[in-house]
Parts: C-alpha cells; sequence; structure tokens
C-alpha cells in the first residue's frame, strides 16, 4: 500500500464532502455548508486541507487553520502562536496509518507557518463542533493522544437539547424574577432599532469577538425578532439570539440557541433565566420544537438543566505545544 498525504485541489468539493460524511458519521455537512464554512474563510488555505489517500481512493482528512485575519480586534496578533486542527476523520475501515500521516502532515503545516500552540478545534468562527466526541471518534481520540495531545483542563464542552413542545419546561418562580427585575429597572425584550448602537457595543467591550461578529450578521438580515436583550436604562446587559442551520441562510428561524451571555458584573440576578425563557417561548411560537446548544460548560449547565435541557453529546478540547 501506498500512501499519500496531500493538499485540496479545486473540482474535488463533493468528493470531499462526501469522504467527511463517511469518516464523521454525528457531523454531516452538505456542499453549501463545506463552501461557506471551509472554501470561504477568508483564512482558509488549500494547503492547510489534507487529504489522505491510496491508489486514488481517499481515506481520510484533516482540516488545518491558522488565523491571518482577525474578526474584530486583533485576533491575528494574540493567535499566532496558535493553529487549529478544525476537523480530522478517517473511514472507519482504514488503517491506522492513515490518521497518523494525516496528524504528521498537519504538525508540519502549523510549524511551517511558527505556530506553536495546536488546537483541536475550536477555531471560531466557523468551527464545526468544539471539540472530538470521544464517544464517537475513539480512533482518531486515541491517535491524537498517541501525537502527544493533550485534554485541555477544564474546557470539556457540553451539547444540550430540550423539548419545546408541548409546553416549555420553566422555573416556578420566574414571574417573580421577571417583576423584582423589573423593579431593579432591567426590562428584557426583543432588539429594537434604538438598541442596536448599545448591543453592538455590549458585544464588543464584554463578548468574545465572534460573538459580535455573529449578532452582526444575523440583524443585517432584519431579524430582530430573534434576538433579545436585557435592558438597563439604554444600556445593554445581557444577549441571547436563535438562528437555523450552517448553510448561507443560517440566520432563519431554527432550532440552534445562542451565543447567550450576562455581563458579568450583572451575573447572579436572574437576567439570563429570563432571556433563556423568552428566547426558547419565541422559538415555540415560530413552530420550532426542540431547542439545541452545541457548546456549554457544566457551570451552566444547571440553568439549561431548569429549563429542560439534556446534555447529549460531551466533546473534549485537546492541545498540543510543539517543542
Amino acid at each position: 500500500m501506498t500512501l499519500k498525504v496531500r493538499s485540496y485541489c479545486p473540482g474535488e468539493e463533493e468528493e470531499i464532502v462526501n469522504l467527511w460524511n463517511q469518516c464523521l458519521l454525528r457531523d454531516p455537512i452538505s456542499l453549501k455548508v463545506f463552501e461557506r464554512k471551509v472554501l470561504l474563510d477568508k483564512n482558509f488555505e488549500a494547503e492547510g486541507f489534507l487529504l489522505a489517500e491510496v491508489n486514488g481512493k481517499l481515506l481520510g482528512f484533516s482540516y488545518n487553520v491558522v488565523r491571518k485575519f482577525p474578526i474584530l480586534r486583533d485576533e491575528h496578533l494574540t493567535d499566532r502562536e496558535k493553529g487549529w486542527i478544525v476537523a480530522f476523520g478517517i473511514l472507519p475501515n482504514a488503517p491506522l496509518k492513515v490518521g497518523e500521516a494525516l496528524l504528521k502532515a498537519s504538525l508540519e503545516f502549523h510549524a511551517n507557518r511558527g505556530r506553536r500552540i495546536i488546537l483541536y478545534s475550536p477555531y471560531v468562527p466557523n468551527y464545526f463542533f468544539p471539540g472530538i466526541d470521544v464517544e464517537a471518534y475513539p480512533r482518531e481520540y486515541n491517535l491524537l493522544r498517541k501525537f502527544g495531545f493533550e485534554e485541555l483542563a477544564g474546557a470539556e464542552a457540553l451539547a444540550m437539547d430540550a423539548m419545546l413542545w408541548p409546553e416549555i419546561k420553566k422555573p416556578e418562580n420566574i414571574i417573580e424574577i421577571e417583576s423584582r427585575l423589573e423593579k431593579e429597572g432591567i426590562v428584557i425584550r426583543n432588539v429594537e432599532t434604538r438598541d442596536l448602537y448599545p448591543l453592538m457595543k455590549f458585544l464588543r467591550e464584554h463578548m468574545p469577538a465572534d460573538w459580535f461578529r455573529h449578532a452582526r450578521e444575523l440583524l443585517l438580515n432584519d431579524r430582530k425578532e430573534q434576538v433579545f436583550v436585557a435592558m438597563r436604562n439604554r444600556e445593554v446587559v445581557g444577549y441571547c439570539q436563535y438562528w437555523g442551520g450552517e448553510s448561507y441562510e443560517w440566520y432563519t428561524p431554527g432550532c440552534h440557541f445562542g451565543p447567550f451571555g450576562v455581563r458579568e458584573d450583572m451575573r447572579g440576578r436572574g437576567i439570563g433565566t429570563i432571556l433563556l425563557y423568552k428566547c426558547l417561548q419565541s422559538m415555540r411560537k415560530n413552530g420550532i420544537h426542540e431547542a439545541f446548544l452545541l457548546w456549554t460548560g457544566e457551570k451552566a449547565r444547571r440553568l439549561y438543566e431548569r429549563f429542560g435541557f439534556k446534555v447529549t453529546r460531551r466533546f473534549k478540547v485537546m492541545k498540543k505545544t510543539l517543542g
């Protein structure tokens, strides 16, 4: 068997998508998603999308990215030591040497670009999953471990789902919480035109850069009914949204909940509880039967469980430091 690792070539996109879907059975994509989140990512390099083949048959892939352009601020500077393996998979019947060859080539890709810290796989904004699902992909996980990747301490990501029909499960004191917040001058409602500048300011100053980008693109498509804000006077202190899929019209109403956040000094008052409840209500009114989020942690898990969310997947964020 002569194993060859090479880069993506234009014209084989459908074959790559088919390969991806055979390797990552729990995380299938479409050609349109591949276009939007890979080919049209401004940091994409053909040399970073690696393919392993034997006699012309593709057996696995590894998608690698280094940040050259910022999302909002100076991520290209703060991330200049980092590289990402965004997705990695081999066919179920492929020998392990296929995965080994792909990981070796991936590390060479990052080293050649001066990257020292390699992460699997929370590259924003165009990530597909926050880490590796060990239950779903044990072979890939063991290969990462073999190549020196370690689980990032405290970085396990949880995916959670909740049914919104026939009714939304909610805390019994939801009315009391909202009434108390209103007495404190905090009102939670859909975003309005007058809130756009305060919302963007809040996201720019208090939340991750990709949240700013995500909210801005949603609002550019006139989806204010899918965005909720917590207002204190004319100041935004919390925010959440919901949306649909991953293709070009991702911004349409759908069951994907989040991002969701409250300003750090305003937490613990119940603002997040009301934001979440109002957002889920809106989803249900749109005929959406289920809500899911792809990435949360153990601390936030308790809030989601109060609304009937259950953990459906666990992901490990992996890290390797090059010598």
